[in-house]
């Protein structure tokens, strides 16, 4: 028995992996995606204590059922795949676009206009809100303090048109991986965005995880 939980990025909810998801359906008994917390329908404060304990959660709640869980992660969510992965057993784990180190802040424009209407967090403004960004840098900075190893078999993925995280950010966790089964792929004409809907990656990711 197989499951695979699913980690969104920071302007987006569970709806990022709606591409992947049918894929990853051939392959496990349960897909798990929830919002995380301070997105979509998920009301918990955006905050490190509380996505650390939410995910640790959705891994305990499911851990007693599946001989084998895996991980994804979709920029932030890469990072936080990263963590889960220090305190729990994540056998294959695969990084979007991970949002490590290199970012690209000055790229961040917290638009309403350039986000899909319900897929906001909670306290974004129409404007560049300079808060939520220090908020979020100190998130990664909080959860990438947990981990200085990465034990599964790991894919990391990144575009060579991503303009908000940096290639920098894929090798430095390339370099943690422990793992003699790692891959850091580098991807023409994917930016930070397409990337969870490309067909490329599809294949790629389906492939690791068979």
């Amino acid at each position: 028995m197989r499951a695979i939980l699913c980690f969104h990025g920071l302007l987006s909810t569970k709806s990022d992996f709606s591409y992947l998801s049918t894929m990853l359906k051939n392959h496990y008994d349960k897909v798990i995606s929830y919002d995380l917390p301070g997105h979509g329908q998920n009301k918990m404060k955006f905050n490190s204590e509380n996505i650390k304990k939410f995910v640790v959660d959705m891994y305990d709640s499911i851990a007693y059922k599946y001989d084998s869980i895996d991980a994804i992660g979709y920029s932030m969510g890469g990072v936080i795949a990263c963590y889960l992965q220090s305190v729990r057993r994540i056998d294959h784990l695969v990084l979007l676009a991970p949002a490590y180190r290199y970012l690209n802040l000055k790229n961040y424009h917290f638009t309403r206009g350039t986000i899909e209407a319900g897929n906001t967090i909670t306290e974004l403004f129409p404007r560049k809100n300079y808060f939520h960004i220090f908020r979020f840098t100190k998130i990664i900075s909080d959860l990438s303090d947990e981990f200085k190893i990465i034990y599964p078999k790991t894919l990391i993925l990144w575009g060579t048109d991503d303009y908000l995280v940096k290639e920098e950010s894929g090798v430095l966790l390339y370099q943690m991986i422990h793992n003699k089964d790692r891959r850091f792929i580098k991807l023409k004409s994917h930016n930070h965005f397409n990337i969870v809907f490309s067909n490329t990656v599809l294949t790629i990711v389906h492939d690791f995880l068979v």
